[in-house]
């Protein structure tokens, strides 16, 4: 919190210092201060002429004034960022339809006897439960076994319908990188909507503006020598890359 406090601040006044913080549009956050949108722009204005207001700003800027290292990281890490970073590839299993030989299915039905038979001498039932047991679990298998087997005489080539499990590869999205990386900055939005999630990059030539602004690398008006002086607006991206490489070399 600003060493100044907020006692002499409206609720309204916070509420745009806030919001002009994240977007630096006073125009945007007198509206989301609670201002008429009609008169946004001129209150807008006006706020930030306040000394008040500026100097909570300032004060504002300068707790959370990045060193040009980190600045110079953020950058890099804006300007190289893409969606494709935050895609991975994942293996997933799933059942697929295979056709194989009837003998097959005859094999895996004279083991499921087997293994029935050998479940009933172990569990010790009476005649009767014996009985049940063989007519509810066992002769249904034998008679899966005499179909098979005549189908098999009618067709040597016969077939069934089986499935197994394949493993396949599958792009899915880093919902915990992108979340953390909206959270640190490189990332201008990031929101569930009805068909899922939205994401919004930074545009590059943008951020490399601002981040040199709020970070005082460059004032207004930019004096190269004694009789000539840049407008910052008129840089392009690659000049501001360069006057960002040149303040790191403290040029």
């Amino acid at each position: 919190m600003s060493e100044l406090g907020s006692s002499r601040l409206t609720p309204k006044q916070q509420l745009f210092i806030d919001n002009y913080l994240i977007h630096f549009n006073a125009t945007k956050a007198a509206t989301q201060a609670g201002y008429s949108e009609k008169t946004a722009y001129s209150i807008g204005s006006e706020l930030l002429k306040k000394p008040d207001i500026s100097a909570h700003i300032e004060s504002r800027l300068k707790e959370s004034r990045m060193n040009s290292d980190q600045v110079m990281k953020l950058m890099s890490d804006i300007a190289q960022s893409s969606m494709n970073d935050y895609f991975k590839v994942v293996e997933r299993e799933r059942l697929r339809s295979i056709r194989r030989p009837l003998s097959l299915l005859i094999e895996r039905k004279k083991i499921e006897i087997k293994r029935a038979y050998m479940y009933l001498d172990r569990k010790g039932y009476s005649d009767q439960e014996y009985d049940d047991f063989v007519s509810k679990n066992i002769l249904p298998l034998e008679d899966d076994i005499l179909r098979a087997e005549i189908d098999l005489e009618l067709d040597p080539l016969a077939t069934f319908d089986d499935s197994e499990v394949e493993t396949y590869e599958t792009i899915e999205l880093d919902l915990v990188k992108l979340a953390k990386d909206k959270e640190g900055g490189k990332i201008k939005s990031f929101e569930w909507k009805e068909f899922g999630p939205k994401v919004e990059m930074y545009a590059v030539d943008g951020m490399l503006d601002k981040l040199a602004r709020v970070n005082g690398m460059y004032s207004d008006t930019l004096i190269v020598d004694d009789k000539n002086k840049i407008d910052p607006n008129e840089l392009s991206d690659e000049a501001i890359r360069e006057l960002m490489r040149a303040t790191k070399r403290g040029e």
